[in-house]
């Protein structure tokens, strides 16, 4: 029943020669390369990040953070999170369908049926997406197109004290490009794909700054659209390509240097997208052949998705006295509706019970999400500049509506109505979420090559929530629930680090995290012993990392090794009653994360930039877990142990035009499904990608082609049953479903700068 959003050891020691390994690289390209250098003066472009709510180096960042340039992004075709996760060492990605991703960073998951997201979404200043456990944040996640991107930020571990609430894995950041009150310019691209054993795709974009004023005040807009080819096919019904897509968007934004002290920055973005079908094949378990043919997903009805989000953003900075402000505040709605055909799971069990044959089952998911968050900090400087600190309040309000259509059953082939009275579902789920945080953190430098940071964060939340399942074939007895749950947190964060040279940064790092608890979405009285809410769960991470600029700056190097404690795990599990199937949350169980982080980026020559990234993962409970299937030792769902990745790119010149050329290998291990003591647990196979592009300017005009995944792998990113258990008939849950990765796509784009 609604809501439904749905064993290896290894040593320890492994991380340890992975790191060794890889700093002997390091020193062996040093020691190649120092005697070829061209000049002295050639060196890696420093990267800026805001990890820290500021604009800092990010060798002086002293957490793990890896940061994307859009632009490469964007030539290299790679506009989804599905496309670049192998470039993040510790992040992982499950699609269930191009709108429909979850985000996992340092192995911090329970599967695909996890509905409190794990990391968190920042657009500059704003938080994005929704926090609670009604409104599928988990995978309703940004995906923003890199198009009007400076880069994008992942920072891995918890950063519950700056961020607060769900960002226990970690946190993503779209950094977007500003107005600039300095020049007028802009461009317009126009580009076409096409997608093996699918369709056509196109798209178009347009961006431009423009001045105003004396100097201090810009606008800068951009939109796009584009059409996503299909490539999965129906052999129900003979339509081929039925996953096409089309996403639309804009982002217009005001910038407003006030005076030398103040400025004001604010944006209203809005992305809607729609699809005609999902990116899954159907397969049969246990070798996951194909049921059919490859690429191909049989659905009875149309599964459509719709998803349109908007949020607005102003933040002022400014200077009072000794202190900075920051104040951000921040508005953003959700609309999402999808449809999914559940004829072979749920159908399947109606023809059974009900002796009619051929009944057919759909549901009809709406979520509505409105979302207010208010943001302000002061910090300032002490003691000669030595000690630096800060104080904030945050406030956020959520209110999320989730509900199941009353929809009649049919029968298949034809999915002709058969309305017997009552509906499928008729259900409802209203949230009204809102936190109050206030934190604190500051940093003391003993010395010029010591420093020492410190954090704290005390939350609270209340939610009221009202739960309707009306009667129908889902719901034998109807339920009517109105509670409010409220729960305090804190959070704290220690940080060291040590630079003996200014090239060089030692760190190390324990910090926590939490997601916020709630109500469980189970009656009082209907299971013995079930509680009608659940806890926080907690995640407390301890980090040791290394950073360096190499080879006078024509090298870089960025390392880390964490272990993670999980506690109170949340879990949505499920109990059959006299008055339904109910599924609910509650807490249980422990897991541990540990494992090792590695990128280097090397300069051999002008124009040249060579960069690697390797990440290793063991996630595993640490204890059983019979409300979800799990035992001690079994490793968390779709958490890759190994995931690598090696980029290149290269700028040079042909006559008096400038030219480049970049490619990328990017591999992702192999994972487990769900754990051991549930049906559909199954090894997931390991895919690797390549990506090719190359482009020229022609005066005006940008022209680059792309190929994406070259050498059209079929690569795994979701596994689940959609078959109805039930021995002997069906033991194994057949049929299965696989998400997959594009095929091989080749694409063009012309793009004219004004």
């Amino acid at each position: 029943m609604y809501p439904k959003t749905e064993v290896a050891t290894h040593p320890q020691t492994t991380t340890l020669p992975l790191m060794i390994v890889c700093l002997l690289a390091a020193m062996f390209a040093s020691s190649v390369f120092s005697a070829e250098a061209e000049s002295e003066s050639m060196a890696l472009e420093e990267v800026i990040v805001t990890a820290q709510k500021r604009e800092q180096a990010m060798l002086d960042v002293p957490i793990s953070v890896s940061a994307l340039d859009a632009d490469i992004l964007a030539n290299s075709g790679l506009a989804r999170l599905t496309d670049y996760a192998a470039q993040i060492p510790g992040m992982s990605v499950t699609v269930v369908s191009r709108g429909y991703t979850s985000v996992v960073l340092r192995g911090i998951s329970t599967g695909i049926s996890q509905a409190t997201p794990s990391t968190a979404f920042y657009i500059d200043e704003a938080p994005i997406g929704s926090i609670t456990a009604y409104a599928t944040g988990s995978t309703l996640t940004p995906d923003i197109d890199p198009f009007d991107l400076q880069r994008v930020e992942v920072l891995k571990g918890p950063q519950g004290t700056l961020y607060g609430a769900g960002a226990v894995g970690g946190l993503v950041r779209y950094v977007t490009i500003p107005p600039d009150p300095q020049k007028f310019y802009g461009a317009v691209t126009v580009g076409a794909n096409s997608v093996t054993d699918g369709g056509n795709g196109w798209e178009g974009r347009i961006a431009f700054n423009a001045p105003l004023g004396n100097d201090t005040m810009a606008l800068r807009f951009s939109a796009f659209s584009k059409e996503e080819a299909g490539w999965i096919d129906n052999p129900i019904n003979g339509k081929s390509d039925v996953n096409d897509a089309e996403t639309t968007g804009g982002r217009l934004a005001f910038g407003w240097d006030i005076s030398d002290d103040w400025s004001l920055q604010l944006w209203g973005l809005t992305q809607d997208f729609s699809a005609g079908g999902i990116g899954v094949q159907d397969v049969v378990a246990p070798d996951m052949q194909p049921l059919t043919r490859k690429r191909e997903h049989i659905s009875y009805v149309p599964e459509t998705q719709d998803i349109e989000m908007t949020a607005f953003n102003g933040t002022i900075k400014g200077e009072i006295g000794n202190f900075s402000l920051v104040s951000s505040t921040t508005y953003q709605t959700v609309d999402a509706e999808t449809h999914i055909d559940q004829s072979r799971s749920i159908g399947f069990l109606l023809s059974l019970i009900l002796q009619i044959p051929n009944l057919g089952a759909e549901t009809v998911q709406t979520i509505e999400t409105e979302r207010w968050a208010e943001e302000i900090r002061l910090s300032s400087l002490a003691m000669d500049d030595k000690l630096r600190y800060e104080l904030g309040f945050f406030y956020t309000q959520e209110d999320s509506t989730n509900r199941l259509l009353p929809d009649d059953i049919f029968l298949i082939p034809s999915a002709t109505p058969f309305p017997i009275g009552l509906p499928l579902a008729d259900a409802v789920i209203e949230i009204d979420y809102k936190e109050y945080s206030f934190f604190g953190n500051a940093s003391y430098a003993f010395t010029d090559k010591f420093e020492v940071l410190a954090g704290i964060r005390f939350s609270k939340d209340k939610q009221r929530y009202f739960q309707d399942y009306k009667l129908s074939l889902l719901t034998a007895i109807p339920v009517l629930i109105e509670q409010d749950v409220s729960n305090n947190k804190t959070t704290y964060l220690l940080n060291a680090s040590y630079k003996p040279t200014d090239d060089q940064n030692f760190y190390a790092r324990v910090a926590t995290g939490y997601r916020p608890g709630g109500p469980s979405a189970l009656p009082p009285g209907v299971v013995p012993g079930g509680k009608t809410s659940f806890e926080p769960d907690t995640l407390t991470s301890y980090e040791i990392g290394y950073k360096a600029s190499l080879l006078d700056g024509r090298a870089s190097i960025e390392t880390a090794l964490f272990t993670t404690d999980w506690e109170d795990i949340q879990i949505q599990t499920s109990a059959q009653t006299s008055a339904g199937n109910f599924n609910y949350f509650v807490n249980g169980g422990s897991a541990t994360s540990k494992g090792a982080e590695l990128t280097l980026t090397f300069l051999p020559a002008e124009g040249f930039t060579l960069r690697a990234t390797g990440g290793y993962t063991n996630a595993e409970l640490t204890e059983d877990v019979p409300l979800v299937g799990g035992l001690d030792g079994d490793r968390l769902p779709f958490v890759p142990e190994w995931t690598g990745s090696v980029l290149a790119n290269y700028l040079f010149s042909i006559g008096s035009h400038v030219a480049w050329a970049g490619g990328s290998v990017n591999y992702i291990g192999e994972r487990r499904s769900n754990f051991s003591q549930r049906f559909n647990a199954y090894d997931v196979s390991s895919y690797t990608t390549l990506n090719i592009n190359a482009g020229m300017e022609l005066g005006q005009f940008d022209l680059n082609i792309y190929i994406k995944n070259l050498g059209d792998e079929n690569g795994v990113t979701f596994l689940n049953n959609v078959g109805q258990l039930f021995p002997p008939i069906n033991n194994l849950g057949n049929p299965f479903v696989q998400g997959l990765i594009q095929p091989r796509t080749i694409g063009a784009e012309l793009t004219w700068n004004f």
